[in-house]
């Protein structure tokens, strides 16, 4: 016995039953976000509450940790503290792009990434 729904006209295509993600473009990269980041504050740099606040940071360690180990971005680390509201104090270290060198590698990092993601084109 034939299946009549298994021929090529009973078959609908995957692209009629969900939408293209052809020109969705996908949201920045973690990355990305610190990066412009970092360079938009320059030598002021930024700690953890203040990448929380900017784009939702929770790690800032972490992602200064990889952009150092895996891209070659060199960092200065100041210790700084910080006072909450119940009046204890908390130290925070705060991180700024170290050299001219650092800020070219990071605007080139940035670039590939939003090239990678299809913002902007070569």
């Amino acid at each position: 016995m034939e299946n009549k729904n298994a021929t090529l006209e009973n078959q609908r295509s995957v692209n009629d039953i969900e939408p293209s993600n052809a020109n969705k473009k996908r949201p920045p990269f973690k990355l990305e976000l610190c990066l412009e980041e970092l360079i938009k504050r320059g030598d002021a740099g930024m700690f953890e509450l203040e990448a929380l606040s900017a784009y939702g940071e929770t790690c800032l360690h972490t992602t200064i940790s990889a952009l150092f180990n895996k891209h070659g971005l060199n960092f200065s680390r100041t210790p700084e503290s910080h006072h909450h509201k119940r009046g204890g104090e908390t130290r925070f270290t705060r991180y700024s792009l170290s050299g001219g060198e650092s800020f070219t590698k990071a605007k080139a990092l940035l670039k590939h990434y939003q090239v990678k993601r299809g913002v902007i084109t070569l």
